[in-house]
């Protein structure tokens, strides 16, 4: 983030939430407009860490990618009903080296649990027509 911070089409704000239920800072959707209206095309927005009820972040962004650490306790923590239901892309992080075989369990751990879960229904703009479809969240292996 110092890095990206300095770079002249960036711009790096935090969102403390000050105590604000549901991941996000009250103010995070209209600050969200407002990099839009300025001409912003890629805006990322990182929770607080969300647990059962702090899905705000749903009703704010066009995509929610939700990053599971491996061996973080309860290798099923992080498939708690409301997250895993927002989740559009659900990414396991660390799998390199030593965290290879934990990470692939985990990931058919996710997987069968969200075949539990009903797809979500997204729209798509395909020549200026509304389409609704239905979106089975993938569950991908990365190394930051």
């Amino acid at each position: 983030m110092d890095e990206l911070s300095t770079h002249e089409n960036a711009y790096v704000r935090p969102s403390p939430t000050r105590g604000v239920l549901g991941g996000v800072a009250l103010n995070t959707s209209e600050v969200t407009k407002l990099c839009e209206h300025v001409g912003y095309d890629v805006i990322l927005i990182e929770t607080v860490g969300l647990g059962q009820s702090e899905i705000t972040i749903d009703n704010v962004v066009d995509c929610v990618v939700f990053i599971v650490p491996p061996g973080s306790g309860d290798s099923l923590q992080g498939a708690k009903k409301g997250i895993m239901e927002i989740a559009d892309i659900v990414c396991i992080n660390k799998y390199d080296s030593e965290y290879k075989k934990v990470c692939e369990r985990l990931k058919r751990q996710i997987e069968s649990a969200m075949s539990l879960t009903m797809s979500k229904h997204m729209y798509s703009s395909v020549y200026h027509k509304q389409r609704k479809i239905q979106w089975t969240s993938p569950v991908e292996l990365i190394s930051a």
